[in-house]
């Protein structure tokens, strides 16, 4: 469950970005007929220390990205695969078709970077009342094509950051820490919080508040509502909607996330 944030400088389609929307939505409702355990993660950019258990795959597949003065910043698809190593472990894989349509200029595509992740759960709430997780992240540009797009950076980035949640009632309330390293710009910090419930019969409600800040910058703030609907044992369709709140460089717009959870 790697986080989801919307690229300063990337993302969209070949096509125009409704009828892609629209596409996506008619397959995942016409391809699939108890919620998912996770706490945070997709839609969310905020994550938990949830894994998916022993030898379980989790795969998000989605539309991501931003809306902000008739710009299109996507990623599409974008592939999130998770698989839990024991039921403290989780190995995780993320990759995107990034894509980005400004006012009056072509579209542009290309390969995202790659992202790899191992999330360990060190605390678990049933033992100490709390669950707490680290999961570095390593995440590198594949496409000499894509950088030279302004699609992808070419220095890679490091991430490590701490994961904590707490059940709270019937909510779940959580937050996430980090520090990302890059190396071809200034080191940045990220935190999120997020509260998830059960709002509805097979339908769970999501909120969160995730800022990333670095020096000489203004704190990049994004605010969303998400929801997850359980289609079946191995399905849930998700969905967020955010809006950039701080200035910063990539201050106003809207933020989104439209996907299928596929479980096993």
């Amino acid at each position: 469950m790697a986080a989801i944030r919307p690229a300063a400088a990337p993302s969209a389609l070949l096509g125009p970005p409704s009828c892609t929307l629209q596409v996506l939505l008619s397959l995942l409702l016409l391809s699939v007929a108890g919620l998912a355990s996770a706490q945070a993660g997709p839609p969310l950019i905020t994550n938990d220390p949830d894994t998916p258990g022993d030898g379980h795959w989790e795969i998000n597949l989605a539309v991501t990205g931003q809306r902000d003065s008739g710009d299109w910043n996507l990623g599409a698809p974008d592939l999130d695969i998770n698989y839990g190593l024991g039921e403290r472990l989780q190995l995780s894989m993320h990759l995107a078709w990034a894509q980005l349509g400004e006012a009056g200029e072509a579209w542009r595509s290309g390969a995202s970077p790659v992202e790899f992740a191992v999330r360990w759960r060190i605390i678990d709430e049933a033992t100490h009342g709390v669950s707490v997780a680290i999961q570095p992240h390593w995440a590198t540009s594949f496409s000499p094509a894509a950088e030279r797009k302004e699609l992808a950076p070419a220095g890679d980035e490091f991430s490590l950051p701490v994961q904590v949640s707490r059940h709270l009632g019937k909510s779940v309330a959580g937050i996430e820490v980090g520090r990302n390293i890059l190396q071809d710009a200034p080191d940045e910090w990220q935190a999120g919080v997020f509260w998830s419930r059960e709002c509805a019969r097979r339908l769970q409600c999501l909120a969160e508040l995730n800022t990333v800040w670095a020096p000489g910058d203004g704190p990049d703030t994004i605010a969303g509502l998400g929801l997850r609907r359980e289609l079946g044992e191995h399905a849930v369709l998700l969905g967020s909607l955010g809006r950039r709140l701080a200035a910063g460089p990539s201050s106003g717009g809207t933020v989104f996330y439209l996907g299928l959870q596929l479980l096993r």
